[in-house]
């Protein structure tokens, strides 16, 4: 899938990111793919915002993960970056504002708008309720191991 290669990176992968919490993983990524060339000064703000509204935590078995995002004006360069924090990371869950999950992966998407974009959110949580790949991309130390099964998963 020549989307997939236009979105990750093996840069773009972090494996035991060192967070206590959301607000402090938005300050790191932020700065992060700010340094990489991938967003606007704005895009801690706006993914803070977002959030706030509208929570990104997601409920999905066997491992919860978390997907923030936020308006295409705040990306310069396509993106899908894949966190792994070293510890949980607590995020409200998607459509509500008093449920949390742990989140153990976060992919941050930094997408525009285009038709694609529906087919692989699909596949990304196609992804997640996959236990075998899941498991894998949980304990995967190297990062060209780790984008070949998200491109095996995803593509």
């Amino acid at each position: 899938m020549e989307l997939f290669s236009q979105l990750f990176d093996q840069d773009l992968i972090l494996t035991n990111l060192q967070c206590t919490s959301k607000y402090e993983f938005f300050d790191d990524i932020s700065l992060f793919l700010n340094e990489k060339g991938y967003v606007t000064a704005n895009f801690k703000e706006a993914l803070i915002s977002r959030e706030e509204k509208y929570p990104t935590g997601l409920r999905t078995e066997p491992y919860h993960v978390a997907i923030p995002h936020t308006d295409p004006e705040n990306i310069i360069k396509p993106f899908i970056a894949m966190i792994r924090p070293e510890q949980k990371i607590e995020f409200f869950e998607m459509g509500t504002d008093d449920q949390t999950v742990q989140a153990q992966l976060i992919f941050v998407l930094g997408l525009k708008k285009g038709g694609s974009q529906v087919a692989l959110l699909q596949k990304l949580i196609d992804m997640f309720m996959n236990k075998d790949v899941m498991d894998q991309l949980l304990i995967e130390t190297e990062k060209t191991q780790i984008l070949s099964i998200l491109e095996t998963s995803v593509a």
